[in-house]
């Protein structure tokens, strides 16, 4: 069976040949960038599926890899998957591309049923088109002896934490946070690095960090609804560290832009048959990019996912008494990515969701963050980069630095209930020495048990027919996109309870649909 590298040079995705395969992105080991001919030196040193697990295992980045050692064939993800991979296989050839190829294939169950309408990305491996496989975060794929193998290199499950006391953790979580801005000072080389500032705890201590360590060629810009309180934040702090701060108020004017040329080019770019296209930051480089107030070329630092690292995801007070734990954790993550999730949805969805049972709270934790890491962040969430690329940026994800999540592995899950430490180490060190601590930050209160988040997503949709129809609410002001998509669909009347995504998802079949007659 012949194995083909596809890489298509038409694509904004930075690719670069090798002489045994090709390379995206940019990696920091031995204490330093490595070029790209280190990358090559380093990668010819590799026997074996071992050997290559090794170098890995000293990589630090956002990568993604086709390599060949004699007529043994690799696809590796870094782990927060932030260049897709798609592999399909025929009985003569196995092919591995940057993208499905949609010219030359089938719709899958997944479009079909228009799965993008229920949630916002294509669980496990499959993609929209039938026979087209995507890699995971942190997997290998190995194509030998005319079969393939899948390797999870890097888990996202929490080992034993370290034995430790909460001051030294403290001090190590510092000196981590340290490293990283050093590092991605020492990638910038002094270009300029844009920051796309919310209100919150991870763009913040993005800016503060850079600011802390003299970094002056640097930038951030805010979207939204004028008057928000998130807008409000931002401005207070980009004035306060006296950086250039740009605000996009998201107008009807602005979002009327959606499904234009421009954004269908940039949907089929993004989406890449696997999630939903992300339209926050499109709107907003768009139109920086058109004020010339964004350079190409920047690099872009959004403030992915410290917040999830740190404890946001964890489980209120009152995690499943055994023997549930497994099942209750499938209700779980159904009730929470799948919004109408009939019976043939469950039926495909179940062999996809955990299936190792959970012993107890530890592990119940472990396998919770695991898959949602592996599954909506680093496909949806981190899959936002693509927008960066799309308005001709560059783009480093400073809180997916590899000691960053190794750190909060080693954390135990006391200290990060309501993310008690991540926001006590960047109140005091990072944030009160700047003056750039507010009253309006979220109370790190206790969470409460409440009953109802364990109840089967059946008993949920029931209890909810019997309450008035609520509008949804966005504080970007991305409504605006609820009624004009369904207006741009035909729609025989105007349906406000749909979200944001769920109408994106409509618009992107029919999109595909269309390509596709």
């Amino acid at each position: 069976m012949v194995v083909k590298f596809d890489i298509t040079a038409e694509d904004k995705l930075p690719w670069q040949q090798l002489s045994a395969g090709w390379w995206v992105g940019h990696v920091y080991s031995d204490r330093h960038w490595l070029t790209i001919a280190e990358i090559e030196q380093a990668l010819s040193d590799i026997q074996s599926l071992e050997d290559l697990k090794t170098l890995l295992a000293k990589w630090n980045g956002h990568f993604a890899l086709l390599w060949s050692v004699g007529t043994v064939h690799f696809a590796v993800t870094d782990i927060a998957r932030s260049y897709p991979i798609f592999w399909n296989t025929s009985p003569t050839q196995t092919t591995i591309s940057a993208r499905a190829d949609e010219s030359s294939s089938e719709i899958s169950w997944w479009q079909h049923h228009k799965s993008l309408v229920q949630t916002e990305f294509v669980p496990g491996h499959a993609t929209l088109w039938h026979g087209w496989q995507q890699l995971q975060a942190g997997e290998i794929l190995e194509v030998k002896n005319n079969l393939c193998y899948l390797h999870n290199y890097f888990p996202h499950r929490r080992p034993k934490p370290v034995s430790t006391d909460r001051q030294q953790h403290s001090t190590a979580f510092n000196q981590v946070l340290e490293r990283i801005f050093q590092r991605l000072i020492a990638y910038a080389k002094n270009r300029p690095i844009v920051v796309p500032l919310s209100g919150g705890y991870d763009s913040r201590i993005i800016l503060a960090g850079l600011h802390r360590l003299g970094y002056t060629n640097l930038k951030a810009f805010t979207y939204g609804s004028p008057g928000s309180e998130e807008v409000q934040l931002a401005e207070k702090v980009a004035q306060t560290l006296g950086i250039d701060w740009a605000f996009v108020p998201y107008t009807r004017e602005l979002l009327d832009q959606f499904g234009d040329e421009d954004w269908q080019a940039f949907a089929s770019f993004a989406a890449r048959a696997v999630a939903l296209p992300q339209e926050q930051d499109y709107f907003a480089l768009r139109s920086l990019r058109e004020q010339d107030w964004l350079p190409a070329g920047s690099i872009i630092c959004p403030g992915y996912c410290g917040d999830f690292q740190a404890g946001s995801y964890l489980p209120t007070p009152g995690i499943p008494w055994p023997p549930n734990r497994k099942r209750r954790l499938q209700e779980k993550l159904l009730a929470r990515f799948v919004r109408d999730a009939k019976a043939d949805l469950r039926q495909l969805w179940l062999p996809l969701l955990p299936q190792a049972e959970i012993a107890n709270d530890e592990e119940y934790i472990s396998e919770l963050e695991h898959w949602v890491l592996r599954e909506y962040v680093s496909k949806y969430i981190v899959n936002g980069v693509r927008a960066y690329e799309w308005a001709d940026c560059q783009w480093h994800l400073p809180l997916w630095d590899r000691e960053f999540i190794e750190f909060w592995q080693s954390t135990p899950n006391e200290w990060r209930e309501n993310m008690h430490l991540y926001r006590e180490v960047l109140r005091e060190h990072w944030f009160e020495p700047y003056d750039i601590a507010f009253a309006e930050d979220q109370a790190a209160t206790t969470p409460v048990f409440s009953p109802g988040q364990w109840l089967p997503p059946q008993w949920k949709k029931k209890l909810k027919s019997y309450l008035p129809e609520q509008p949804t609410t966005n504080v970007n002001g991305l409504e605006y996109l609820i009624p004009l998509i369904q207006q741009q669909l035909n729609w025989p009347r105007t349906d406000l309870s749909k979200s944001v995504n769920e109408m994106i998802g409509h618009w992107y079949h029919d999109f595909l649909n269309k390509k596709n007659l």
